[in-house]
């Protein structure tokens, strides 16, 4: 990839990032302890909630204080189409909208699930705001619905490559119409799905398996059997095998036979609990401030493999990146490796990773193509990130080559976080360490509500 194509996609970089407010970070205190309790898995909390909405009784979902934007974006379309969900404080008593600050005071929600016919049409546009895995799932159930519901997101996500989605939408036989642009939101669905003799949706799975997952999360409401033929190379992996295991643990019977996936109708049957556990993804931004700011971190709340999702590769790989991974306790004392990674199923990790190998060994990130769908071109806004506190790295052809021994500087101006959540986050450690200014204020509440207080109570 040349200089022409990187400054290209710069100054379309610098279109999402309109409307954000520009955030000082000062420099931080070094060598602190701290303790770092990480934040539920979004990517667990959403396909609860969708599932648990179309169960037939009532489901609390538990342990999701702290869950962030994206997940509350799924809660608010549900209650949107009829759902009565919960708010419910760690003694188990309702906390109304108005007796609460933030999400962190929040324990669980209890969702009154509505069965399969139980979904009502909204009075309003869905509105996702951010969030890519919210927009996939919703427009999936909502394509089996015989009403129109308008969709639409925030300015940021308006502008993702979404047109797979529509395009498998379509083959079921469901109308999608564009208010704006083509297959930019806002988008208009009126189904129901397959009311044709239509048994079968081709399926690109190369950029994101997310509307793989929304077949799967959607499929109770099915009155045939329909196959689902996925087509390239599947990304994204652990995280449709999440949707696959929850759905069939629940009560579908999803069967795959080599490319192709059998949806089958059911009645899911839920617990009366589900536990939420936490987001290994996160675990990112502590290693991060335990090698800028020199901390040493209490990580709490690291699950087990099969709920890690691919993020598993932080803690086996944390020795070669320096960081000592002892009992959850996080510190940077070790001499740091070239690394050749393969980030096909945790491409989330891109950018707080990339900037680790500049300050470590450097090394080669791979299997990272599909990044350039999220919030930002997340391969291109790494590198302009890196290039804003004086580092850098080369765009290959599905990932990055980094130079290791790097040293942040203070930026010249503005550091841009492209609308990006973890790009935002990566920016902010990396300004706790030398000063800078960021645009992208108050993105962190996506993924991590106390991300920043966290920080902060340290300075």
């Amino acid at each position: 990839m040349g200089n022409e194509d990187i400054t290209s996609s710069s100054n379309h970089l610098q279109d999402v990032s309109i409307g954000h407010e520009v955030i000082t970070v000062g420099i931080s205190e070094s060598n602190k302890s701290l303790k770092w309790q990480l934040p539920p898995s979004k990517s667990h909390a959403i396909r609860a909630l969708i599932l648990a909405s179309q169960g037939e009784k009532v489901t609390i979902i538990s342990g999701i204080a702290n869950c962030g934007e994206d997940v509350n974006s799924m809660k608010k379309c549900l209650i949107q189409l009829g759902v009565k969900i919960d708010n419910l404080n760690s003694s188990g008593q309702i906390i109304s909208q108005e007796d609460f600050h933030r999400h962190s005071e929040i324990d669980s929600f209890r969702v009154h699930g509505v069965g399969k016919d139980g979904f009502l049409e909204p009075k309003y546009c869905l509105n996702v705001g951010n969030s890519g895995t919210t927009l996939r799932l919703i427009a999936v159930l909502c394509s089996r619905l015989s009403f129109t519901v308008c969709i639409d997101g925030d300015e940021t996500l308006r502008k993702r490559d979404t047109q797979v989605l529509w395009d498998c939408i379509k083959q079921s036989g469901v109308e999608v119409s564009f208010t704006n642009v083509k297959d930019r939101l806002p988008v208009r669905l009126t189904g129901p799905w397959f009311s044709d003799l239509i048994k079968e949706i081709k399926l690109d799975i190369s950029r994101s398996s997310q509307p793989l997952s929304a077949w799967m999360l959607a499929s109770s409401g099915l009155d045939q059997v329909v196959e689902i033929v996925r087509i390239g190379s599947s990304v994204s992996n652990r995280h449709w095998e999440l949707s696959y295991r929850m759905c069939n643990q629940y009560g579908s019977n999803i069967v795959i036979e080599g490319r192709n996936v059998k949806l089958s109708p059911c009645v899911l049957e839920l617990p009366n609990v589900i536990e939420i556990p936490k987001d290994a993804s996160m675990a990112s931004f502590a290693m991060l401030a335990s090698m800028c700011l020199g901390h040493q971190i209490e990580l709490i709340g690291w699950p087990g493999k099969i709920d890690s999702i691919g993020h598993e590769l932080l803690k086996k790989e944390s020795s070669n990146l320096g960081i000592s991974w002892d009992n959850n306790i996080l510190c940077f004392n070790q001499e740091p490796l070239p690394l050749d990674l393969d980030i096909t199923d945790c491409n989330d990790l891109i950018t707080p990773l990339s900037i680790m190998m500049a300050m470590g060994g450097g090394g080669v990130i791979s299997g990272a193509s599909h990044a350039s769908f999220k919030e930002s071109n997340r391969i291109r806004s790494t590198q302009l990130l890196l290039r804003s506190f004086g580092m850098d790295c080369i765009i290959n052809d599905d990932g990055i080559s980094i130079q290791g021994n790097q040293e942040p500087s203070i930026p010249d101006g503005i550091v841009d976080s492209f609308g990006d959540h973890r790009n935002f986050m990566s920016a902010y450690i990396l300004a706790s360490k030398v000063g800078a200014n960021i645009r992208g204020k108050g993105l962190h509440m996506i993924g991590d509500e106390l991300f920043i207080e966290r920080l902060e109570f340290e300075k």
